[in-house]
């Protein structure tokens, strides 16, 4: 299942436990360090899991419900030579120690060049936003509201919080529950 009314549909029925980052284990030095590869990102749910992905020239954010993580299609990390392994992410961007969180609103940015999704913002009750930015040179920027609002300034005007009235971004409000 893929598209936009699916992640709609997931996370109006299933709260989100975490946020999976792939890279990989260098070992090169003598402190081995992990090195994300965001080309892809999951949302680790109550029941299985919301897989994004950086698309096309890295400018657009597809989405899908997918039974478990993989990353095969995903070259960079397919053919890595090092040791590739998923990080866990939601206690840096939750911090409250929850088992689970749900989504109370979910907003799509489209900037004027295209009609796909280009970055998506998840607010999660406790005041916790979830910002995905597949723009970044490196994969899926995953942050919170501060690159959010980075991003608008960058890319359109945010003016007194009117998103998406301003020169180059399109918001839509998918889920607003």
């Amino acid at each position: 299942m893929s598209g936009w009314r699916t992640v709609e549909a997931v996370l109006r029925d299933h709260r989100v436990r975490d946020v999976l980052v792939p890279g990989w284990i260098d070992r090169d030095d003598g402190l081995p360090e992990f090195r994300p590869q965001p080309m892809v990102v999951w949302l680790r749910l109550d029941e299985g899991l919301l897989r994004f992905e950086s698309q096309g020239q890295y400018d657009r954010l597809g989405a899908s419900r997918v039974p478990g993580v993989d990353w095969a299609d995903v070259e960079l990390l397919a053919e890595a030579e090092h040791e590739v392994i998923v990080a866990s992410f939601g206690e840096q961007l939750f911090g409250d120690g929850r088992d689970a969180l749900r989504c109370t609103r979910l907003r799509a940015y489209r900037t004027s060049a295209g009609a796909d999704c280009t970055c998506l913002a998840l607010d999660f009750e406790g005041g916790r936003t979830l910002f995905l930015d597949p723009t970044w040179t490196f994969g899926i920027k995953v942050g919170n509201e501060a690159d959010e609002q980075r991003w608008l300034k960058l890319h359109g005007d945010a003016a007194g919080g009117r998103v998406g009235v301003g020169v180059g971004v399109d918001a839509s409000v998918l889920y607003d529950g």
